[in-house]
């Protein structure tokens, strides 16, 4: 175990870079991921243990490791094995000699631009003969940084955020000199500390209420600064109050696809432009090596894009997020050739139901699906909090996966709970639980008429999408015909006598290999399953999401027109649905998961009558032969 204590009894979790203790939760053994941090000019430092191996000859490279995500400086340590002397070590980057000392071992630091990396270590001896290791790294911050030199960015949580127990607490430091150690403190008192360039840690201490913690790194020149961040920890009150947790998961948008232009629609209604929406002086380049910028689509239905493992980690490209038109030949289309398509984007001209539905009511900008990969990888975390090392849509046994799920779950709490569906897509029977609940599936046609009975309504709700009706929002489908059916389950649901005590959370299953221009976030590995990689697949783990979703959080409960920065995925539903119904958890990444508490003002329903909402059209030019960027 890994447990950090200190003086006033608070203490926290710290992913560490390569290793996964084990930490206890509701009496449940779970796993914490490793934390893969990245980082040219070198500064030598004091040496340090570097075994050598027993090849002879042969560098070994105690750090980085292969794969590793790292900060910058990058801390490079080395040793060799050799019969003859070692006369001379160099590394190249990219090979590209960056820095070298005539000596038999090293241990320095080197910096790194965004992205991937080869880093290759070579040993010259006293023969003139030549020996080297090679390592692939990424330097990838945990969120994007401030340029100014000797500053703390607090990627998570949101400024002023209110959050559950543990607290994921995540920042980068940008300084010219390594950074050595970072603390956090509270009233002076440290609640944590390590010896690290980037903070990744769960919090679990912290009682319930206010605080102010201030972040403090000190540098290898023994310069510190400082950053503060404010936070609430919800004691849970008032949760009570949401009866019914409803949940509906459409298909393939990323956020800046969908809600990339929200914030500009916000401030034309009089409120804030708090969302870090879609960067439209973005270069992109197609697959053509031309540049494309993000573009409003001019019709509200294109051709598919791949959203697979390979195509998603390709995409990310070590932090770059520069690589998703590239990625497009993997759906062969005479259309659009070269993949502009992936840089498209909507805007309330196009969706204006839910433009307006996420301004009045809440939303979030860091909202992000659980797993790099494809759709069923996704909704594998949905239901059971895990894809239990999967990463494409394998078939399920006989009888279905075996994997416990939520609905499992509600049933040993005696917890009800229903599944609509709007057609013969249905995921649920590829899981066992069908087996047993087959009786709890619905037609949405008998939505209507449920929620008129509010005191039969049962406790927790999906809503299956449609794909096969095309109304699951998917590419290749017209996106307003998916977003009117959302808009009359939603219509439906607001006057009735189920209102005052619902929930309705609407959001996607993964990007659909649509532009994204924010890092996928770290996360607490589910379980010790490792992904299920095939040969040619690129290398990754479940330690980190997939990209960002649209969200919208919809009850007479939440905080009017609020916007939350805090890092969620899936399993935040996943936890909220526990906590309000004292379910156990599933994984590790849902006992982890934020509950999403901060969507809400329990002291009184701010919208229990809300504001008009507009129709949603569905005459939109519905042509993929528009769906090519302007000048394509």
């Amino acid at each position: 175990m890994n447990f950090d204590f200190w003086k006033n009894g608070l203490f926290a979790l710290h992913r560490m870079r390569r290793k996964a203790p084990a930490f206890g939760i509701a009496g449940a053994q779970f796993v914490l991921p490793a934390l893969i941090a990245l980082s040219c000019f070198g500064i030598p430092v004091s040496a340090q243990t570097c075994n050598p191996g027993t090849k002879n000859p042969s560098v070994t490279v105690c750090t980085p490791k292969q794969n590793d995500i790292v900060a910058t400086p990058t801390h490079v340590q080395a040793s060799t094995t050799d019969s003859n002397p070692v006369t001379k070590l160099q590394i190249y980057v990219d090979n590209a000699l960056v820095y070298q000392v005539s000596a038999a071992t090293l241990d320095t630091y080197i910096r790194l631009s965004l992205g991937n990396h080869l880093l290759t270590v070579q040993a010259w001896d006293s023969t003139g003969a030549t020996f080297k290791t090679n390592i692939n790294v990424s330097m990838t911050p945990p969120c994007k940084l401030s340029a100014t030199n000797q500053t703390i960015t607090i990627c998570t949580p949101g400024t002023s955020a209110t959050v559950s127990l543990p607290v994921h607490f995540v920042a980068g430091t940008t300084d010219s000199s390594p950074v050595q150690s970072l603390q956090i403190l509270e009233n002076g008192n440290v609640l944590y500390q390590a010896n690290t360039q980037t903070l990744d840690v769960y919090l679990t201490g912290l009682a319930a209420g206010s605080h102010t913690l201030t972040i403090t790194a000190t540098d290898l020149n023994g310069a510190t600064f400082s950053a503060t961040r404010t936070l609430k920890v919800t004691s849970n009150a008032g949760i009570n109050n949401l009866k019914h947790i409803i949940f509906f998961v459409q298909e393939n948008r990323s956020f800046d696809n969908y809600f990339g232009r929200l914030g500009q629609y916000r401030v034309s209604k009089g409120f804030s432009n708090n969302i870090d929406g879609v960067p439209l002086n973005a270069t992109l380049y197609d697959t053509q090596g031309k540049p494309v910028h993000p573009f409003h689509f001019q019709t509200v239905c294109h051709e598919n894009l791949s959203p697979f493992w390979n195509e998603t980690h390709a995409d990310i490209d070590g932090g770059k997020m520069d690589n998703f038109l590239k990625q497009a030949l993997s759906v062969s289309s005479t259309i659009d050739p070269s993949g502009t398509r992936a840089a498209g984007y909507y805007d309330e001209t196009d969706l204006p139901y839910y433009y307006e539905l996420a301004t009045q009511f809440a939303t979030s900008d860091r909202f992000f699906s659980p797993v790099q990969t494809n759709t069923i990888g996704n909704r594998m975390y949905l239901f059971a909090g895990t894809s239990f090392g999967h990463i494409r849509p394998d078939t399920p046994p006989s009888g279905g996966w075996t994997q416990p799920t939520i609905f499992d779950k509600l049933d040993a709490a005696g917890v009800s709970w229903r599944y609509y569906y709007h057609d013969s897509g249905i995921y649920l029977p590829e899981w066992s639980t069908y087996q047993r609940d087959a009786g709890k599936l619905s037609n949405i046609s008998s939505w209507y008429n449920d929620i008129l009975d509010e005191k039969n309504l049962p406790s927790v709700i999906f809503i299956e999408r449609g794909g096969p009706s095309g109304l699951d929002e998917h590419p290749g489908n017209n996106i307003q015909l998916g977003a009117a059916d959302a808009a009359q389950i939603i219509n439906a649901l607001i006057p009735s006598p189920s209102w005052p005590s619902s929930v309705f959370i609407l959001t996607y299953d993964e990007g659909g290999g649509l532009y994204d221009h924010v890092v996928p976030a770290t996360a607490i590995k589910p379980d010790n399953i490792a992904p299920m990689l095939q040969s040619g697949d690129l290398p990754g783990d479940f330690a980190h999401t997939g990209f960002r979703l649209p969200i919208i959080v919809v009850s007479p409960w939440v905080r009017p027109h609020y916007v939350s920065h805090t890092w969620r995925d899936f399993t935040s539903i996943l936890k909220l649905i526990e906590v309000r119904f004292n379910v156990p958890s599933l994984t590790a990444r849902d006992a982890s998961a934020d509950n999403m508490m901060e969507f809400f003002d329990f002291s009184t329903p701010h919208l229990l009558k809300p504001p008009g909402l507009p129709p949603q059209p569905t005459n939109g030019v519905c042509d993929p032969t528009k769906e090519k960027a302007p000048g394509f």
